[in-house]
């Protein structure tokens, strides 16, 4: 699932207007488990590696399966939740519930649509990396169909979103997010269709 419906679903999901605090958490955790990737192409694309190199060879290194399992982990998502829980009485105890929900959230919506390119979800535990016959983007494992999926998902967050926050700034973002949404595929069926 690409990173924008993540956080749009976590936002529709768990935030809630007033509690900038728990928001902010939830945001943060809905991007946290991607930000290895976007750091890798980053960091390799400044080496002087090509995007092919990127995602068909450092992408699964052990190392960086380790660190995308870290951040895409439910059993560190479960023990963030669980100390946010016991140090509820401490202004950052309820946000670190927010924020792990958030990362749970992402893990759990990217378990069921990567093929061969998934996350260690049971991390340190277990290496099992779970291989769906579903692909939020590889067109021979129904990456078609899984797309209009996520694209009707996302329009939806970003709706409730929209009618949840009554901001300038945040409904320009949801205003983005849906127009992304619908002219992407329009461009790339114009362009390569």
């Amino acid at each position: 699932m690409n990173t924008q419906t993540h956080l749009l679903l976590a936002s529709a999901l768990l935030t809630k207007r007033g509690q900038k605090e728990r928001n902010i958490a939830i945001v943060a955790g809905a991007l946290l488990p991607d930000l290895p990737v976007y750091a890798l192409f980053a960091i390799a694309s400044l080496q002087g590696y090509s995007s092919q190199e990127v995602f068909d060879d450092l992408y699964f290194r052990e190392e960086m399966r380790n660190l995308m399992g870290l951040f895409n982990s439910f059993f560190v998502a479960a023990f963030i939740a669980a100390t946010g829980w016991l140090l509820r009485d401490k202004w950052w105890g309820w946000p670190m519930v927010f924020f792990a929900a958030a990362m749970a959230v992402h893990a759990a919506t990217d378990l069921p649509v990567h093929v061969d390119d998934g996350h260690r979800h049971f991390w340190p535990f277990s290496k099992f990396v779970f291989n769906s016959p579903l692909s939020y983007w590889d067109h021979s494992h129904h990456g078609g169909v899984v797309s209009l999926v996520e694209m009707a998902l996302g329009i939806i967050c970003a709706l409730v979103v929209w009618w949840r926050f009554p901001i300038l700034w945040i409904r320009v973002l949801c205003a983005t997010a849906i127009t992304a949404y619908i002219a992407v595929p329009v461009y790339w069926n114009w362009v390569f269709g």
